[in-house]
């Protein structure tokens, strides 16, 4: 029997985080250099459901701090890395972007908009609960 709670309480913490990041896992995400890369569209993708993407790739995939702003540095349009298809370029580093006013609006169409990864992660939580019902 103790074998099995030492083993429950290893893999506890791993399934807790991974229902919030589990539909990153499903997305394509191209790497373009240090500091960019791109979220490619698949069916039905909301804003949420690339800031999401971002998060993920960001901590999970780079395992920079949560505390990174991310930026949109190309809005949705057509993909750099995915030819025919659409996507997201997102950012860490703000050099050449318009610094925009605050909004209250969650978009990937201007660029320049920027989450902290931390706040761009709760949308996975979003897209899991809508993924759900």
């Amino acid at each position: 029997i103790m074998r099995y709670l030492l083993i429950a309480a290893f893999l506890a913490p791993t399934f807790a985080y991974s229902d919030t990041i589990g539909e990153e896992r499903g997305l394509t995400i191209n790497t373009i250099n240090a500091t960019d890369f791109e979220v490619v569209e698949t069916q039905s993708m909301g804003a949420a459901d690339f800031w999401c993407a971002a998060a993920s790739y960001n901590e999970l995939r780079q395992g920079r701090s949560d505390l990174i702003p991310l930026y949109v540095r190309s809005p949705r349009g057509p993909a750099e890395t995915a030819p025919g298809r659409n996507g997201v370029v997102f950012t860490t580093n703000s050099a050449g972007l318009p610094q925009l006013p605050p909004s209250l609006t969650l978009s990937v169409k201007q660029a320049g908009a920027t989450l902290k990864s931390r706040k761009a992660r709760s949308f996975c939580r979003d897209a899991f609960t809508r993924s759900t019902k």
